[in-house]
């Protein structure tokens, strides 16, 4: 598995852990020196030369996601077509829950962050994607 970006990262996941929240906490690595990088979430998994004399430090981060599956009931439907004492066919729709198994199931989320460093050592940007790049809101 690719390197793992520091369980300080790890620990901001919540249940209401948004991209914007991840947003957030990566913003406040602007204008820090790549040293705190290099605490924080340890070596790069690659390092891109830029022309200016600055680099690109790319760190990924991958997790397996996992739903316990289970039975679940959902509203259902049906048309029923019947003669009435009449002799004349009429319709009604009937409504029930239908329970429904989901086998469990698991998947890898990955998350990608990319900072940008200047010549000096300082963070100046910071880019991300995936769908594991999530963190609490601060604000």
């Amino acid at each position: 598995m690719k390197y793992q970006i520091a369980a300080a990262v790890a620990l901001m996941l919540t249940a209401c852990a948004t991209s914007e929240g991840y947003r957030q906490q990566m913003s406040q690595l602007v204008g820090r020196t790549k040293d705190v990088l290099l605490v924080e979430f340890g070596s790069p998994d690659s390092v891109d030369s830029l022309s200016d004399g600055g680099a690109v430090w790319s760190y990924v981060r991958e997790e397996q996601r996992t739903d316990p599956g289970g039975y679940r009931t959902i509203p259902n439907e049906r048309r029923v077509t019947y003669v009435d004492e009449h002799g004349e066919r009429r319709t009604r729709i009937e409504r029930y829950d239908e329970t429904v198994y989901e086998p469990a199931r698991s998947w890898w989320v990955e998350c990608e962050t990319r900072f940008v460093i200047d010549p000096e050592g300082v963070v100046r940007d910071f880019r991300f994607v995936g769908d594991a790049c999530v963190a609490e809101e601060l604000y």
